[in-house]
Parts: C-alpha cells; sequence; structure tokens
C-alpha cells in the first residue's frame, strides 16, 4: 500500500466513513498492530500506547511514525504466547491474513478477538493477489508470499462488518512466475466491535 493510501484511509476514516467507528479519539488508548512490518499504520489512530510485532525485524530500521511505539520480533501466529487476554483496546491487522495459510490465518484472528477489548481490524485483497517477492527488498520474500485467498463473506460468516474499496497497487513484479497481475484490485476492510 502507498504511504498516501495509509494517511486517506486510515482505519478510523474507513470505517467513520460507513458509521461503524464509534469511539472518540481519547476511548482507544492502547493498539496493538498485528504484522507492524515497515508501515505501522496505527500511527494513524489516536491512542496513547501502540505496539506493533512482526517476524522481519529488519523492517523496523525503515518505519517512519512521529508517534511514540514499541516494536516486538515475533510470529504473529502465536499471539497469545505473549498477549493476554483483554491486552488491548483495539487489535489491527492490515495486510496480514494473505500471507497465512487459512487455517493460520483463522486462528491468528481468534487469538487477536481474544486480546482486543473493543475491536479488532483487518485489511486484505479481496481474491488471491499473486505474489512471492519482497518488492521493497528487505529481504522478506518468504514473509511476502501470499497464500490464501480472502472474500468479505468469509469474515461477515465470522462477524465482522465488511467493506470493499477499491485500489490500484504499484505496477512492479510481484511474482517470479506471473508476470500480468491486474494492479486495480479491491480491497476488504473488516471489523468486529465485541463491546
Amino acid at each position: 500500500m502507498s504511504k498516501k493510501d495509509w494517511e486517506e484511509n486510515t482505519v478510523k476514516n474507513i470505517f467513520s466513513r460507513a458509521d461503524l467507528w464509534p469511539w472518540q479519539d481519547a476511548e482507544i488508548m492502547s493498539i496493538l498492530d498485528v504484522a507492524c512490518g515497515l508501515s505501522l499504520k496505527s500511527k494513524f489512530i489516536p491512542a496513547q500506547i501502540r505496539v506493533g510485532v512482526d517476524i522481519h525485524e529488519r523492517y523496523f530500521e525503515h518505519i517512519e511514525a512521529d508517534v511514540p511505539y514499541v516494536v516486538l520480533k515475533y510470529d504473529v501466529r502465536k499471539l497469545r504466547e505473549i498477549f493476554s487476554l483483554d491486552s488491548f483496546d483495539l487489535v489491527i491487522g492490515l495486510d496480514i491474513v494473505e500471507h497465512l495459510e487459512k487455517e493460520e490465518a483463522l486462528d491468528m484472528m481468534r487469538q487477536a478477538e481474544e486480546i482486543a477489548r473493543k475491536a479488532v481490524v483487518f485489511e486484505c485483497p479481496r481474491g488471491f493477489i499473486p505474489q512471492n517477492i519482497d518488492i521493497q527488498g528487505h529481504g522478506a520474500d518468504h514473509w511476502q508470499t501470499h497464500r490464501s485467498a480472502w472474500e468479505p463473506e468469509e469474515f461477515e460468516a465470522m462477524g465482522y462488518r465488511a467493506l470493499l474499496r477499491d485500489y490500484t497497487m504499484s505496477s512492479v513484479k510481484r511474482h517470479t512466475e506471473v508476470d500480468d497481475i491486474d494492479v486495480h484490485v479491491q480491497m476488504i476492510d473488516a471489523i468486529k466491535l465485541l463491546e
């Protein structure tokens, strides 16, 4: 995702436009940013505590944020090993579920729901986007590989409200074998309120 998109389509903005963001700024005190990677997109949500977790430590060197945050190197498939129930007001996982096998992603989502007090948010492309290259060159080809496809109905079946939005990806080479990938995709943004 481009930085411009992160700034314009923040979690708060996406769900506020759909009347699905019930909190005032001071009501979200803590956020867990699952697979925070290079972006730490939680920086766009007003909060006092931001914790990012990602398995590829090299990404942490490239985070640009003007807010306080802490990052942990850990496997996001094992969140319950390091976080207790109801640890954070909000848990977000933006651009992660498509990088996991379906069952791993579903289990990670259940763990996120256990850790969150108020809500969980996930974002991913609709359908399958072939990718097995780390397009930014940080040595994370294995972790950047897409392993699963998602549809809004899958999130809705788990109690999420799912929104679709159009998005144009950069036209970089994303896969070692596939040359022609349509850059015009839809993103699924899904929120599950827990309180």
